[in-house]
């Protein structure tokens, strides 16, 4: 399940950001890692220094002439986005070879030898919207393939930050799009984000009943209440299994609440699949247990590691290592863009419209910010950032025409994204009943319910409309629908 890849972070991780589990791959599954020299600062003139960008490409048909990129956001690149999924359905039905960029700071592409605070200034928004802006004006020179998409349509694909990604390129290199496809993509920036963790709950009160979102309301109540006592700390540590004695100190306190009272309940609803949220209330609302051990053990077996550790100063020890390959290498580049251009840190600042007490206010996260770079990254920077974000892109109610957007009723990061009332006919915007983070993005033949399934068939028909001016009949996209269903079922067997 989703929630395993979120728990592969750092034991102290506290942004969900991971590439969505891969699709099945198509028949079609071959593909090429590739690079591409980029440039490290594309806003000076003066600067000529270059750096290697990580790409996949999939040719998919030999005579295939346009292009579908699903954009890499705060990730490593995998080959499973490359041969299958919904963006593989788009490039079927356009023509399309499939390509899968890697994002500067991620994975494999590196444009800087660490990520110091000096390095780490060309990891912005402009300048990974400018790396993509590169890549196609490459891939439709003559240098790429000889030629071969010198005249192609290209579309974007993209879930999460990337779909974010996917709609900023429509708004500053429309001349390069032909169509977006965004799933989940965030679109205005705001420093407190306490509304990410009210849709937690409304996902948790909806699915697994009211029953469990009271239980879990009651416990956290009543865990909280014993840190504020020596004896009280005892008893939460050894029913969490924390690595050493909680603290009293108000950091370690905060890092707690995330750790243990949130972080395991937002990875769980962000990536649930159908029966995950039951399946958790059912341990939570039953046994002979007290709701409190019984929280704890629920707990302890979603981080999966020998103790629990809740300790401020070894977050900051984790996030501060600056090698690529340090362990939290991609959370404090993610960091670092939330920090200086997003905020969206999701605080416990919504009061009683959700279950999760009053443990983790914005301050924690600012600190963060000063204390994994330096002080110079204080609660102003933040706000300035915002507002150039906001100022330069438009946010949801200012999304370009050619693009597609799908929020989920139960993704916590819909608040920050478009919904129908943003909806109009060159930029439609689908908003899916009962689903969370990037479920559209995977075939349509893997989809959970009749209606994620009739989205992803208007969202490849709108793409089709993009490109090439005219909708698809109903009578067509019922025809492709059978077809990558059919795909679906042989690929299945083989």
């Amino acid at each position: 399940m989703w929630r395993l890849l979120f728990l592969l972070a750092p034991a102290l991780g506290f942004q969900l950001n991971r590439e969505p589990p891969p699709p099945a791959a198509s028949s079609r599954a071959s593909f090429d890692t590739r690079w591409l020299d980029v440039r490290l600062n594309h806003f000076d003139a003066t600067n000529t220094d270059t750096f290697p960008m990580r790409f996949f490409f999939n040719p998919r048909e030999a005579n295939a002439s346009n292009i579908v990129i699903f954009v890499g956001g705060e990730w490593e690149i995998t080959p499973g986005w490359v041969t299958g999924g919904l963006a593989y359905n788009i490039a079927e039905y356009t023509d399309a070879s499939l390509f899968y960029t890697e994002h500067r700071y991620y994975g494999l592409t590196r444009p800087t030898n660490g990520t110091s605070v000096p390095e780490l200034r060309f990891l912005t928004i402009d300048q990974a919207l400018a790396d993509l802006a590169q890549f196609i004006t490459y891939v439709k020179s003559d240098a790429f393939e000889q030629g071969r998409f010198r005249n192609a349509k290209v579309l974007l694909v993209g879930c999460s930050y990337a779909g974010t990604m996917a709609t900023w390129m429509r708004v500053q290199y429309p001349h390069l799009i032909d169509g977006s496809f965004s799933d989940s993509g965030p679109l205005h920036a705001q420093e407190d984000f306490p509304e990410y963790l009210k849709v937690v709950g409304d996902a948790i009160s909806s699915q697994g009943g009211q029953s469990c979102y009271t239980t879990i309301a009651e416990a956290v109540s009543e865990v909280t209440e014993m840190l504020n006592t020596t004896g009280g700390r005892n008893q939460v540590t050894q029913i969490f299994n924390t690595c050493e004695l909680l603290s009293p100190a108000t950091l370690d306190i905060a890092t707690f609440h995330w750790v243990a009272l949130i972080y395991p309940f937002a990875a769980l609803v962000q990536g649930a699949s159908p029966g995950d949220i039951p399946e958790m209330c059912e341990q939570l609302t039953s046994g002979n247990s007290t709701a409190v051990e019984r929280l704890g053990a629920w707990v302890r077996a979603q981080h999966g590691t020998p103790c629990l550790e809740t300790r401020y100063l070894e977050l900051v020890d984790q996030y501060t290592n600056t090698s690529f390959d340090a362990e939290a290498a991609t959370m404090r580049a993610w960091m670092y863009q939330t920090c200086v251009e997003y905020g969206w840190y999701q605080t416990t600042n919504g009061g009683p419209h959700q279950p999760f007490g009053s443990g983790v206010p914005l301050e924690y996260f600012l600190q963060m910010c000063r204390d994994f770079f330096s002080p110079f990254f204080d609660a102003a920077r933040l706000s300035y950032g915002v507002r150039r974000t906001n100022l330069f892109y438009g946010g949801p109610s200012q999304i370009p025409d050619k693009v597609v957007s799908v929020a989920g009723q139960f993704d916590p990061w819909n608040p920050m994204g478009p919904n129908e009332t943003h909806s109009r006919p060159q930029a439609p915007v689908y908003f899916v009943p009962d689903i969370s983070h990037c479920r559209i993005i995977y075939a349509v033949n893997d989809s959970e319910t009749d209606s994620v399934a009739d989205v992803k068939m208007r969202v490849i028909r709108h793409m089709n409309a993009f490109a090439f001016g005219a909708p698809a009949p109903d009578s067509a996209a019922r025809v492709v629908s059978s077809v990558v269903l059919l795909l679906g079922v042989v690929v299945s067997m083989l």
